[in-house]
């Protein structure tokens, strides 16, 4: 009798790699581009000589943000993620509010063509929490695009 062939052991596909730190990268009408993670630690110095605390340490994504659609659009911090190496996600600190250039991220309007560069996304995260990636949206509502942050 014929002996039965075993199917073939497929390879495992490889997922494909986030594009990282200094890639473009595009959600909706926003071109993102990470330019960099800082880790102040517990505390941060307000623009308006107020100290902020964190729960745990703070970290900031540092952004430029391209309008690639037909009309302007507002920036805003809220629905922006960071996760860890856990794939816990962390959402955007309110003590932003008093970090210098806040307001490159804080509903700021970007008219087609235009950019806007270093803007700060502030999280407040676990002590020697591994960060993995951040996924940025143009809006609230939008499907996202991540980054790696390794």
């Amino acid at each position: 009798a014929p002996v039965a062939k075993a199917p073939a052991a497929k390879a495992p596909v490889a997922k494909a790699a986030l594009p990282g730190i200094g890639a473009k990268v595009r959600d909706g009408k926003f071109e993102f581009v990470v330019t960099g993670v800082e880790r102040p630690g517990a505390s941060i110095s307000g623009q308006f000589g107020t100290t902020e605390k964190a729960q745990g340490e703070f970290v900031i994504i540092r952004v430029n943000v391209t309008n690639v659609g037909n009309e302007g659009q507002t920036l805003m911090s809220s629905g922006q993620k960071l996760f860890n190496d856990k794939n816990q996600s962390f959402q955007p600190s309110s003590a932003i509010l008093s970090l210098k250039d806040a307001e490159k991220f804080f509903l700021q309007n970007i008219n087609p063509g235009n950019s806007v560069k270093g803007a700060p996304l502030l999280f407040d995260v676990a002590p020697g929490t591994k960060l993995a990636s951040i996924e940025l949206h143009d809006s609230p509502f939008s499907g996202g695009v991540k980054v790696a942050l390794k």
